[in-house]
This record gives C-alpha cells, sequence and structure tokens, in this order.
C-alpha cells in the first residue's frame, strides 16, 4: 500500500490528525500498518465497484490487491460511490502534502471534503451537510485566514448596464486551500445577482437600477467573504455608483422619436392625399375633355373650335368636417387644334388642409403642363410634367415648419368601351426636397431630407339615360405611397448641439375602391345632360387601407346630395353637395362647394 519514492521517517504511522475509520458502507480508511518505513492514508474499497488508484500519500485501492503503479487522485466518483450520494453533492474535495513526486517537501498528507446537503450515518460517524471532513497523517501546518478581494469600486455605472462584481482577487497564503465565495448585498437599492444565479459565484453579475434624467446617483454596496475549507476571511466591501441617463440632445430625441416620427408622416400623408386628389381631378377633367372632342370630332366641328381655346379656368372646393377643414382649387388653360386632336395644357391646383387633432396645416400650390392627343374617337392619351411648392405649419407637441419643392411626371388616359361606359386612368412618379425646423421646450430640431411618391388610379364610369333622369355609376381605385426613411436630424438640448440624430421613419400609403352610382334629375325640364339646374344623389360603398405608423382597414358606406346650378352663359357654376359616411367605427360628414368661373 506503498509507493516508491517516499523517505523512511518522514511521518509516523500513527499521526493522525483526525481519525475516520468508517467512510461508508463499502469504504472505510485506513493507515499503513505493513512494516514498511513510508505511511499513507488510504480508501479501501470491499467489492469490484472502483479499481486501484494512488494519489501521492492519498490513495485507494480494491481490498486484497496491490497498489498500482500509476498514482491517481481520490475522486468525487469514489466518495459519492463511499456514501452512496451524487456528485453534486461532494464538495470541496482538497488533497494536501505529500504527494508521491514531493514528499519531502511536506510533513503530512491527505484529503478533505464537505458535504452539500443531507445527513450520513455510517458504523462510527455521523457526516453532515456543512461540515469539513479531514483524513490526514502526520501534523497539519497552521492554517491562515484568507484574504477577500472584491475589487475596486466602480463610479460610473449607466443606468440599466450590466455589472460584474470581480473576486479574482481574493488570495490564500495557505497552499492547495480552494476557496469558496460568499456576496452579499450591504445597502442601495435590492437587485438580484445573476451569474447562475449563485451569490457563490467569484463573477455574479447583476443589471443597475434604471434612473431617469434628473434622479439622483444611487450607490449600491457588496460584501465579499471567501472560505479555505477552515475558515472565513475578513469581509471586504465594494461601492457601485450608477449614474442616471445623461441630459443631452441625443436623449432628449431618442424619448420623443414617436412624436418626432409622427409629424414627419403626418405630413407626407398629407401630401399624398394631395396629390391623389389632384390626380383624381386631373383624370375627371381630362374626360370631359374627351367628350368633347369626340363630339367636335364626329361633327363638322362647329360651335366646338372656340373651346380649344382656353385663356383661363378657376374650379375651387371647400371642405369643412369635425375633423379637418380643407380648400382644393384649380387653374387651368388651354390651347388646341381647330379638330380638337392635340393640345397643350397649362393649369395647377391648390389645396389647403387642417388637421383637427393637432391644428397642423398644410398648403400646396402645384403647376403642370401637359400634351394631350386624340388617338381615335375612343382614345385619348396624355402626359405631363409637374412641380409643387408646400408649406406645412405644424402644432401639437411640437411647433415649426415644413417647407416641400418636388417634381413629377405622370401620365393618364380615357378610353370610350362602348358609347356610354369609359375607362379612365392615372400613374405619377414624384420626388420632393423637404427642410423642416420644429421645437418643443427643451429640443429644437432641423432637418434636410428626400420622399418619393407614386401614384395610381383607375376609374369605369358611364352614363345610362332614362326617363327623366340619367345614371351615372362609377367604381373607381386609387392607390399612393410616400417612400420616406431615414431622416438625419440636428439636434440642439441643454445648450449641446448633436448632427447624428436619425430615425427611420419609413413610409405612408393610401389604398381606396369605391362603387358610386350617381342619379341626376333635371330641375328646369330639360335632359339632365343638358339641364342648367340638376339635383343628384348618389349613394357609394368603399373600402380603404392606410398605413402610418400601423395599418388599418375598413369598409363603409355613405351617400352624397348634391345640387348644381350653372348661368345661361355657362361660363359660372355652383355646386353645393353634402356627403355622410360610415367607415368602420367612424361618422364622416362634410359640407363640399365649388365654385368654377371661365374668364
Amino acid at each position: 500500500m506503498a509507493w516508491s519514492g517516499a523517505p523512511a521517517g518522514a511521518l509516523g504511522p500513527d499521526d493522525y490528525v483526525e481519525r475516520r475509520d468508517n467512510l461508508g458502507s463499502n469504504c472505510w480508511v485506513q493507515r499503513d500498518v505493513m512494516p514498511f518505513p513510508f505511511a499513507s492514508v488510504s480508501v479501501v474499497v470491499d467489492g469490484d465497484a472502483m479499481r486501484n488508484r494512488l494519489a501521492g500519500g492519498s490513495h485507494w485501492y480494491e481490498f486484497g490487491k496491490s497498489t498500482p503503479a500509476n498514482p491517481q487522485l481520490i475522486t468525487i466518483d469514489l466518495l459519492a460511490d463511499c456514501l452512496n450520494t451524487t456528485n453534486g453533492n461532494i464538495t470541496n474535495l482538497t488533497q494536501k502534502g505529500a504527494t508521491a513526486d514531493s514528499f519531502e517537501a511536506e510533513e503530512y498528507m491527505g484529503f478533505s471534503f464537505s458535504l452539500a446537503a443531507g445527513n450520513y450515518t455510517t458504523n462510527d460517524s455521523n457526516y453532515l451537510a456543512g461540515v469539513t471532513y479531514p483524513f490526514y497523517i502526520g501534523t497539519l501546518p497552521t492554517n491562515s485566514a484568507p484574504t477577500a478581494n472584491a475589487g475596486p469600486d466602480q463610479t460610473a455605472v449607466a443606468s440599466g448596464a450590466t455589472v460584474t462584481l470581480d473576486g479574482l482577487g481574493s488570495t490564500d497564503t495557505d497552499a492547495g486551500d480552494a476557496l469558496t465565495y460568499a456576496w452579499s448585498q450591504t445597502s442601495g437599492t435590492t437587485v438580484t445577482l445573476s451569474d447562475n444565479n449563485s451569490a457563490t459565484a467569484v463573477q455574479p453579475t447583476f443589471t443597475a437600477p434604471t434612473l431617469s434624467i434628473g434622479d439622483a446617483a444611487a450607490t449600491l454596496v457588496f460584501s465579499l467573504t471567501v472560505n479555505d475549507g477552515t475558515v472565513d476571511s475578513t469581509a471586504d466591501t465594494v461601492s457601485i455608483t450608477v449614474n442616471p441617463e445623461t441630459a443631452s440632445a441625443a436623449s432628449e430625441f431618442a424619448a420623443k422619436e414617436d412624436a418626432i416620427r409622427s409629424v414627419i408622416t403626418d405630413d407626407a400623408q398629407r401630401s399624398l392625399n394631395n396629390t391623389l386628389a389632384s390626380n383624381t381631378r386631373l383624370t375627371r377633367k381630362a374626360r370631359g375633355r374627351f367628350l368633347t372632342s369626340r363630339a367636335q370630332m364626329q361633327s363638322d366641328g362647329a360651335g366646338l373650335a372656340s373651346r380649344n381655346n382656353i385663356a383661363l379656368d378657376v374650379d375651387g372646393i371647400v371642405v369643412a368636417t369635425p375633423e379637418q377643414m380643407s380648400t382644393q382649387g384649380v387653374f387651368f388653360a388651354q390651347t388646341g387644334n381647330f379638330e380638337g386632336t392635340k393640345r397643350r395644357l397649362v393649369f395647377g391646383d391648390f389645396d389647403i388642409q387642417r388637421d383637427g387633432d393637432t391644428g397642423s396645416n398644410t398648403a400646396t400650390i402645384s403647376g403642370k403642363i401637359a400634351w394631350e392627343q386624340m388617338l381615335s374617337e375612343q382614345t385619348m392619351l396624355g402626359y405631363y410634367l409637374g412641380g409643387e411648392v408646400v408649406r406645412s405649419n405644424i402644432r401639437g407637441s411640437f411647433t415649426g415648419t415644413q417647407d416641400k419643392y418636388g417634381v413629377s411626371i405622370g401620365g393618364y388616359f380615357v378610353h370610350a368601351l362602348q358609347e356610354n361606359l369609359f375607362l379612365d386612368g392615372f400613374a405619377s412618379l414624384g420626388a420632393g426636397r423637404n427642410n423642416l425646423e420644429m421645437a418643443d421646450d427643451t429640443l429644437d430640431l432641423t432637418s434636410e431630407y428626400t420622399t418619393q411618391t407614386v401614384t395610381l388610379g383607375a376609374a369605369v364610369s358611364g352614363v345610362i339615360e332614362q326617363n327623366g333622369y340619367d345614371i351615372l355609376p362609377e367604381l373607381s381605385v386609387a392607390y399612393g405611397r410616400t417612400t420616406i426613411g431615414s431622416v438625419g436630424f440636428t439636434g440642439v438640448a441643454y445648450g449641446l448641439t448633436d448632427d447624428t440624430l436619425s430615425l427611420d421613419a419609413g413610409s405612408v400609403s393610401t389604398a381606396t375602391i369605391m362603387f358610386r352610382p350617381e342619379f341626376r334629375v333635371s330641375l328646369d325640364g330639360q335632359k339632365p345632360s343638358e339641364s342648367l339646374s340638376t339635383l343628384s344623389f348618389a349613394p357609394r360603398v368603399m373600402c380603404e387601407r392606410v398605413q402610418v405608423a400601423r395599418t388599418t382597414n375598413n369598409c363603409g358606406f355613405g351617400a352624397e346630395l348634391g345640387i348644381s346650378s350653372s348661368t345661361q352663359d355657362g361660363l359660372t357654376s355652383v355646386t353645393a353637395t353634402i356627403v355622410a359616411d360610415r367607415i368602420g367605427n367612424s361618422t364622416r360628414s362634410s359640407l363640399q362647394l365649388n365654385l368654377e368661373h371661365k374668364f
């Protein structure tokens, strides 16, 4: 049971510091009593479950077998088997003193261990949880208490940051001692040590408290005690100082991103609505010019040629609802050939929209130059180049202004499917340069960014003449999308300037589909198409999809009731229309007034 290389006389066979003869049901500890000039501590196993092993001065072997040639450590597996428990219940296994290679340097040898839980009773002893059980031969040196080191104080921890405590600097002058660590919080906002959910980790972590701008700094104090298997160290403490969010342009911007994004997207939505309304009016007016040209091509042109040259046409509309108020208008001039097959037009729109929720308003002036050609009596094509100037007054959580300068190209068509059935549509692409200035009580923002807009629309309309009234059915679809993307800002707050601010404003879009049959009755006894005064009623069914910060889908129904009157010479006309819609869970109503005069 001895091993070669151990010097004689260094240890005596009776030099137990503490003796434990019975370790378990089939294991026991014995000293070397053979008449050899050696001494050892052995764990003897009765049975075939374990094989011969040797660990310097501490070894174990199967009873009745010879000592193995190559010493091996006493393992947790062995002790767990001896006590009939799990490996995880054996803790703090420490082997100290002499080894097969360095016996001369030590005057003791053996091992010790503890139990994590349980109460194990053998023939000789009770083994209790948390108690260290030593098995040594020789004289143990005087044990020195270890020294705990909780690491340096941390004075600049950010709000909500992950903090790591560090006990790696803890030491023990006694060679071979395995240290255990015990952390505890002694003051400050309570946090949870999160490294393996254990306060016994060498470097546990926790999440610092969240502190807002203006809050006082928070100091958290932690205490560390280490143990060498025999005695605790004196506690060492470490202070962690958590600082609040720093007041800056960046912090103000981050806290108000949603409000800033709403300003940009709301303005883009109003501008998109203006563009869709302008293009819709464009195609409806083109439908009227198509009918005029078609009639001219089918006749000798008498009385029609003059209509191909219009000096100025002014058309306006006012819309008032509980949610918003808007005005829309058109100016128009036209030059064409005698046959009415070609024309050049210069026209524009002016539009004002007001948001009832925020008080913001947007004014738009746009101009277009267009070229139209009658390809045949059934088809007319047109294309245009356009520009616009937009001015928005921003109200709400932020106040300020936004100027937009845009250009666009587009095309449109009108086609007679049958004698009184028509198909028309439009498409356009546009780009805009936006200059934004806005501010609240603490943050001033300026930005220059670009937007891109695409619109598409189509309508099928017709005229069904009945006895005393006309039916004008219309099925229309329209779609518009404005892409904004990333918007960069220069921000000023608390006297500090930051030109690196940005947010992703995404895009806005609107899609609608509407079926609108209009019933038109003459008030002067003439045919509705020739009457100077008409009464109209138009029920309608519609669905819309609007995407701004989120997507909403709503369908509903509504109706229009209108009256129209024109002067005998046809130069001046007035139309009044009452509109009421039920879309989703909301009711929309408006009064529309339209005035048109040709100079």
